[in-house]
């Protein structure tokens, strides 16, 4: 979402010495036991978990009895919308943990400055590749470690007066419901619930307008601030496909909701349909 890390990669040094907070994530998950997985395997797991079981309701209820596939636009919205309601769960943590993302982040600032001479790169490996307990990865304050680690690319996330922080942080607890119901609008027939798809359409437009315009204002003040001069080809690259994704698809939805609008609030004209 506007942000930035809407698929973010990051990551903590193995074997760093001064590293606390990660110390007690260990620790604690070495006395509760419990098997390890990877940081990615669980977020896999969710995104498919919001994602999957519409998919499968959507081609149940208006696959062509002819053409048994799945509907290519309400596929990859819904498939943007469960990354989104997750990067919203991970915002939720940038605020109610920015003390810890604020601590995590001087660490992990002098480990990159001390391995590379300057900084301005992420740490390796990435955290998204770590082996994490079920409790941890069921913890608000376990990602925290995203945005620290982000915090090396864009400094913003750990200033409380930044753009960057207040739209993200913002967007974490105003919009996980928009996107929730804009996936389920997608895929059920709205007027057996009383709602109308005219009103679906318009907030809809609305909604992802404000992503939309929330993200450019991001990248421009990331690009504006020089944020990175500094960082290598790859960081760039993580920065740049992660502001065009909440830009494209935020666009996308815009276009299938005119759509219903358009025709008077009506699915039926519509690629989701």
């Amino acid at each position: 979402k506007h942000t930035t890390l809407h698929g973010k990669s990051c990551s903590l040094p193995r074997g760093a010495h001064d590293d606390e907070p990660r110390k007690r994530m260990r620790s604690n998950s070495s006395e509760k036991g419990g098997a390890k997985l990877h940081a990615f395997t669980y977020v896999t797991a969710f995104v498919l978990l919001f994602w999957l079981p519409f998919v499968k309701v959507h081609y149940d209820l208006y696959h062509d009895v002819n053409e048994k596939r799945i509907n290519f636009t309400h596929a990859l919205l819904t498939l943007f919308n469960a990354v989104n309601v997750l990067i919203c769960i991970w915002e939720m943590s940038l605020f109610v943990h920015q003390n810890e993302v604020q601590k995590t982040y001087r660490k992990l600032k002098k480990e990159v400055e001390k391995r590379r001479g300057g900084g301005g790169d992420l740490p390796t490996p990435l955290c998204l590749f770590e082996k994490i307990t079920l409790r941890e990865a069921l913890s608000l304050k376990h990602w925290h470690v995203i945005w620290s680690t982000y915090a090396l690319l864009d400094p913003s996330y750990v200033q409380t007066q930044s753009w960057g922080f207040w739209v993200d942080t913002g967007n974490g607890f105003v919009t996980i419901a928009p996107t929730i119901a804009m996936t389920i609008g997608a895929t059920y027939d709205l007027s057996r619930f009383g709602v109308s798809p005219l009103a679906y359409g318009l907030i809809g437009l609305i909604f992802n307008y404000q992503m939309m315009y929330g993200t450019v204002i991001y990248f421009s003040n990331y690009t504006y601030q020089r944020y990175y001069e500094r960082a290598s080809f790859g960081s760039k690259m993580v920065v740049l496909f992660a502001n065009v994704i909440w830009i494209v698809f935020p666009m996308w939805w815009m276009k299938v909701c005119f759509e219903i609008v358009k025709d008077g609030g009506s699915f039926r004209g519509t690629s989701l349909r």
